[in-house]
């Protein structure tokens, strides 16, 4: 009797690979299933747009993943990464579909990619030889593109952005940067102290590029031991953001109010506000406040008033500085006035029955 156990323990048994392959043909045959990689479903048409920014040369670092992402989300990641490998027989069952889903692959890529780098594989017929291609261009640019990022990252400031769109713009560098320059994965100990110390750089920075108004708050969140993390630190930042939003209303409100006092209280006080500020007039021809080009009698669209006091024109009584007196700024204002002056004074006053003071000149 023949042992059993001996040839299923031998070596040389093995799977006929004819077998398995037509295993597989019937799998991917099964357009019902939801999981083929064949399938095509009724939004998957080729003239869709999968990611919403095109490679450009200087960003595929980002695009690739995107596009990566975008493929495995439409079960078609497998026709960039190799894992169903093109049929060579055209009586193969799956040679149709397999040109079907990769033409859609194919439009796909090309759809994501700018003009001017569209047209160097316009004649490219694989998706898989297409994503060869751009890696090959585009992924070996990491020393440049990591000056560049920290170079920007050393120079942002928060500026007259709000809280959370300058975390945003650093957030961004920050992910692009360890997709250039990754962290290295390890599940020792020694790993966890340099994430540490990537996520304490990462509150550093964000607090450095603060404006002046969050101090304060920067110098308690520094006191903290340990740091907080850099989630930790924005939510903090932003509830202060808010605290500043909710204080600023009242202080407008309560700067309008006295500026509202101020004005409501200058007329009572001095009456002659309204008067100061008709005289405010301005002649374009003579360059003189207090009257219009239409009244103006240096241009002879009116008559020149006449001075009863001194008999000169140009001004009345009511505006005689010999009268009144000079303004202040006028080249004769700290002269004492004339005895003329007090003799218009007393004659223009009223009388004054109470009083027998009388007012005039003596003889020198």
């Amino acid at each position: 009797m023949e042992d059993f156990s001996e040839h299923q323990s031998s070596p040389n048994i093995h799977i006929n690979p004819n077998t398995t392959h037509a295993t597989t043909t019937q799998q991917y045959l099964n357009l019902n299933n939801h999981s083929n990689p064949f399938r095509l479903d009724t939004g998957d048409n080729p003239a869709i747009i999968l990611v919403t920014e095109l490679l450009n040369g200087d960003n595929y670092a980002t695009w690739s993943r995107a596009m990566q992402r975008a493929l495995r989300a439409k079960n078609k990641l497998a026709f960039i990464t190799e894992t169903i490998n093109q049929p060579t027989d055209q009586a193969d069952p799956l040679f149709d579909l397999f040109e079907r889903c990769n033409d859609i692959v194919v439009s796909w890529l090309q759809n994501s990619i700018s003009t001017s780098i569209r047209s160097s594989i316009a004649f490219v017929n694989s998706a898989r030889d297409i994503w060869l291609d751009l890696q090959d261009r585009f992924s070996h640019q990491n020393g440049p593109r990591i000056y560049q990022l920290k170079k920007t990252l050393a120079n942002l400031s928060q500026e007259n952005d709000t809280v959370s769109i300058y975390y945003g713009k650093l957030k961004t560098i920050w992910d692009e940067t360890l997709i250039y320059d990754p962290i290295p994965s390890c599940n020792c100990g020694a790993m966890k102290i340099i994430s540490d110390r990537y996520q304490r750089d990462y509150v550093f920075q964000f607090l450095m590029g603060l404006n002046d108004s969050y101090s304060a708050i920067r110098d308690q969140i520094m006191l903290i031991d340990p740091i907080p993390t850099i989630a930790r630190v924005f939510s903090i930042i932003q509830q202060q953001e808010r605290q500043h939003q909710l204080a600023s209303p009242s202080t407008q409100h309560d700067a309008m109010a006295f500026v509202v006092r101020r004005q409501s209280s200058f007329p009572a006080k001095y009456p002659l506000h309204s008067k100061f500020k008709q005289e405010r007039i301005y002649c374009t021809y003579c360059k003189i406040t207090g009257h219009m080009l239409d009244t103006c009698f240096k241009a002879g669209n009116a008559a020149a008033p006449i001075c009863s006091h001194c008999n000169l024109t140009g001004h009345t009584m009511a505006k005689s500085y010999k009268l009144h007196g000079y303004p202040p700024g006028h080249k004769l204002f700290t002269k004492p006035r004339g005895a003329h002056v007090l003799i218009a004074q007393s004659t223009l006053a009223p009388a004054d029955n109470s009083s027998n003071v009388r007012i005039g000149l003596t003889q020198a």
